[in-house]
């Protein structure tokens, strides 16, 4: 059984990613927030939602606000406000939840306890923390984290949208002798999902699965309102942290650009081990089939567990 501390954005890959978790049985100890795709109180009220509607128990932990360095960008502009966009129903209003202040030193206090593996599915704001306040912890950490592009990207030309929120943070923690495996847009984009995805969830009776599917839906259609396939992105770095056979993991050097006018956030890799020594690993050529059979059987199970 896999124990994980997930640190999230928490919109919709990063509900469907610890849906994936729970369902391949892993035991998630908490899920720490972190400011990106939405504001940091909305991304602790989507959890809470979530929590609420489809039975999760883990501690709810509240982390980093802002990036490391410069005002917060979220993807409201791609997600909407809550960063759920939806094809009708939406999370409820959470029920009260007794919320941690500090995730970074909950989750310092799991890894010194014996954790080790963390799932980053959003900037890595709230590890690069860990690393400046408990860099010892750090340094026993493995973090999975999705994000990062060694081509094109989807905020900019360049930069993938969790690195570009905050690249100060993602050289931090490759400073701070964090065991990092890094999966990309490249990795994300190899493994697709259509509207044609849909049916078999839609057909599940009750409000829990047809909310998921909604929000599912909404999802899909980010990508030219569904007329083209979407990548699933949160939920393959779920799938690689759970089993690493999904995908191959390549030893590389890597830094992020923090100044560039044209290229901030821009993960910049040296794949010549001799030119740079590996300072994390980048996930690449994943097995999309087996990825997109687990990842819908774990919808499932997320939509009948809580009906």
């Amino acid at each position: 059984m896999k124990h994980l501390w997930i640190d999230t954005d928490m919109g919709f890959d990063d509900l469907a990613a610890i849906g994936f978790c729970l369902a391949e049985g892993a035991q998630v100890a908490a899920l720490s927030i972190v400011a990106g795709n939405v504001e940091l109180p909305q991304g602790v009220e989507n959890a809470c939602a979530s929590a609420d509607v489809y039975g999760w128990t883990m501690p709810i932990h509240a982390g980093a606000s802002a990036p490391i360095a410069g005002p917060l960008h979220t993807a409201s502009y791609v997600l909407g406000d809550d960063g759920m966009p939806t094809a009708g129903r939406r999370l409820p209003t959470p029920q009260p939840h007794t919320v941690g202040p500090d995730a970074i030193a909950a989750l310092a206090d799991w890894i010194l306890a014996g954790g080790r593996d963390v799932l980053a599915l959003g900037p890595l704001t709230n590890i690069a923390h860990l690393v400046q306040r408990f860099p010892d912890a750090a340094r026993l950490a493995k973090v999975v984290w999705m994000g990062g592009a060694f081509a094109r990207g989807n905020h900019t030309a360049v930069s993938e949208f969790n690195a570009a929120v905050d690249p100060e943070a993602i050289n931090i923690v490759l400073r701070g002798g964090v065991d990092l495996v890094m999966v990309g847009l490249e990795c994300c984009r190899d493994v697709m999902v259509t509207l044609d995805d849909l049916p078999p969830l839609r057909a599940i009776a009750g409000e829990p699965a047809q909310l998921l599917a909604d929000v599912y839906e909404g999802y899909i259609r980010i990508a030219a309102n569904g007329t083209r396939p979407m990548a699933l992105y949160d939920p393959v770095a779920a799938a690689v942290i759970i089993d690493e056979a999904l995908a191959e993991l390549q030893p590389v050097h890597m830094l992020a650009e923090e100044d560039g006018t044209l290229t901030r956030g821009m993960t910049v890799i040296e794949w010549r081990t001799h030119k740079a020594a590996p300072n994390m690993r980048v996930a690449l050529n994943p097995n999309a089939t087996e990825i997109r059979r687990r990842f819908h059987a774990a919808l499932a199970a997320m939509a009948q567990g809580a009906a």
